[in-house]
């Protein structure tokens, strides 16, 4: 018998191989296989083993998660790691909601599960609703319900009669954009016995037995989730004729979201208990997300099933932040042992929005007591800190032969532009991200062959909002670091008014070097200058040592801005072989993107000048 080939699994190859086989054999051995119906037979036999194999092949690669190309794999391979596929979220906004002359002047007021505002979103109007019933009294005689907690979305019901009790029956939700984490079950003994009782979701194997009033829910392999219930060993056996209630909202998900850079407007359609209503938005609405992709579904599942659900490693803190707020671009964590100074007993989280610079303290208190209070270590106690902000201010010249392109010097200059900003977008922006000159050098160089070449001059800024008419100390543990080698000579404040013997003065901060000449590795002063005549108003209101670029400032007193102006800006220029800038736990780098105003001695935060070589 011939050699059997079975490696091969293209068509025309397993084809080739049969024919081979067949020419093999003694009764085929002047047989012509082109010109005879004996061909069509090894196309039908190709064409089945070729199927086969391509059949075989994708079940294969349906049974592991990284290679999973439809859904419902990866969902039910997500099952064995304990990972739920995250449904629909909606965006949650925060409201105070004054009462204005209530019906009868009550001694309280509940305002009822599921009461309706509205507000508009560009040009959609959006319901959201508050989950949980709340109860007031009158304070001096104001009915307010403060920091109501409201969710975007549509309320849903839908009931069912127990039939096979225990885990095999399954109650599906129809409704495929349902935020699972809004369900209130209810379960009623019977259609004729009115009383119900609330179950909750599972949540911990540890905490749940035979009597737990429990129930489950996961995502089937039509896309939906479904809820069931426990089997009298895990979680309480419901009984044949019980009726099971689900109420939900079906939201819009991450449509609802606002920035927030301005301030929303929610209203309330009708009379609240027989008065009107004064809404005023405590926090945007935030927090919306769509239903997981598969492509997320990959990369979360491993990682869930890595923290068990249990905050004790920095990646596990990340985990379940990233989960429950993914509105979070950056999240960095680390041990209070390793912050300067040390905070024994903490863990430091700080967090960086796609949108804004800042997470909102209602943000921050929302993870900490509904996420990680029941997950953490018992002794370790979270600490939110903002993230630290660096802006880099470049300047940059670049050369580039005309000979070989037909882009102009201002095509270029736009071309540079783009591509720096791209590289920030890229590989900054975040925690964790160190800005390399030679990596920037070499992606300004590949945006184009007639690019020459670029040289790039660095310096680093820290922003501040200083209090007004009060004495603004930056020193110790929040003294201005710039944490790189400064050039002497080189700070510089934008401008801001100081009262100067009763007068608004403008003034600037700048740098004076203790020896002549500069030492680079020394330090020196720094002085208030009347920004209109350049004259020293005080010699010292701090110091800075330029070996490791720290500004002490002692006496910084604003009493105002100019302009659009709403800080002060502090500017250093970098010494050369601190090119490479390392950024420290909870700091991130960003593009300077300050536009130049010379009232206000501010530089542009990117400046390029682009130079035609043609030979």
């Amino acid at each position: 018998m011939a050699n059997l080939r079975v490696s091969e699994l293209d068509f025309d190859t397993i084809k080739l191989n049969l024919k081979n086989y067949l020419k093999s054999q003694n009764e085929f051995t002047d047989y012509d296989f082109e010109g005879s119906s004996l061909n069509i037979l090894l196309d039908i036999l190709a064409y089945n083993t070729h199927y086969n194999a391509y059949l075989a092949n994708m079940l294969a690669n349906e049974m592991f998660l990284d290679s999973a190309v439809k859904r419902e794999s990866a969902v039910s391979i997500a099952k064995h790691l304990s990972y739920i596929p995250r449904s629909v979220k909606c965006a949650e906004a925060v409201v105070d909601i004054l009462v204005n002359n209530p019906t009868g002047s009550p001694t309280s007021l509940t305002l009822a599960r599921y009461t309706p505002f509205t507000t508009n979103i560009g040009e959609s109007t959006y319901t959201f609703l508050n989950t949980e019933p709340i109860t007031i009294t009158p304070e001096s005689g104001v009915y307010s319900f403060s920091n109501v907690s409201i969710k975007e979305g549509a309320v849903f019901s839908l009931s069912f009669t127990v039939q096979r009790p225990g885990p095999t029956e399954k109650y599906e939700i129809p409704d495929i954009n349902v935020d699972i984490s809004t369900l209130l079950i209810s379960v009623r003994i019977s259609a004729t016995d009115p009383s119900s009782i609330v179950y909750t979701k599972y949540n911990n194997i540890t905490e749940t037995d035979g009597n737990s009033l429990v129930y489950f829910v996961e995502e089937n392999f039509k896309g939906r989730y479904e809820v069931y219930f426990g089997d009298g060993i895990l979680g309480k056996m419901l009984s044949v004729g019980n009726i099971v209630t689900i109420s939900y909202l079906v939201s819009n998900g991450s449509n609802a979201n606002v920035s927030n850079l301005y301030t929303q407007e929610f209203s309330y359609s009708g009379t609240l208990f027989g008065g009107t209503a004064s809404i005023s938005t405590v926090e945007n609405s935030t927090g919306g997300q769509d239903k997981e992709t598969i492509q997320e579904i990959k990369f979360n599942a491993p990682k869930a099933y890595t923290s068990l659900d249990r905050a004790i490693t920095a990646n596990d803190y990340k985990t379940l932040i990233e989960q429950f707020y993914p509105l979070a671009e950056s999240i960095a964590v680390w041990g209070g042992e390793d912050n300067i100074p040390p905070k024994y007993g903490k863990v430091i989280i700080s967090l960086k929005p796609y949108q804004g610079y800042f997470v909102s303290e209602y943000t921050k208190n929302n993870i900490k007591n509904n996420l990680l209070k029941n997950k953490q270590v018992i002794g370790l106690l979270p600490e939110f800190v903002d993230p630290e902000y660096y802006y880099v201010n470049l300047d940059v010249e670049t050369k580039y032969n005309s000979r070989f392109t037909t882009n102009s010097v201002n095509d270029t200059k736009t071309i540079v532009e783009e591509r720096i900003k791209e590289f920030f977008r890229i590989n900054l922006q975040k925690f964790d991200k160190d800005f390399y000159l030679g990596q920037l050098s070499n992606y300004i160089a590949d945006a184009d062959t007639s690019i020459l070449g670029s040289l790039i001059s660095i310096k680093l800024q820290i922003r501040k909002q200083p209090l007004l008419s009060e004495n603004n100390e930056y020193t110790g543990d929040f003294a201005l670091k710039f944490n790189n080698k400064v050039v002497p000579n080189s700070f510089s404040s934008t401008m801001f008014f100081s009262l100067i013997e009763g007068v608004n003065t403008r003034c600037i901060i700048v740098d004076k070097p203790f020896t002549n000449p500069p030492d680079p590795n020394g330090g020196g002063y720094l002085q208030l200058i009347n920004f209109s005549t350049g004259t020293v108003i005080k010699e010292n209101i701090g110091t800075i040592l330029y070996t490791i670029g720290e500004a002490q400032l002692t006496d910084f007193i604003p009493v105002g801005f100019s302009g659009d102006q709403t800080d002060v800006r502090f500017t250093v220029a970098l010494q050369n072989i601190a090119y490479d800038i390392l950024a420290n736990k909870g700091q991130i780098l960003l593009l300077d993107d300050s536009t130049k105003n010379v009232e206000n001695n501010r530089d542009a935060g990117l400046k390029i000048n682009v130079t035609a070589k043609d030979d």
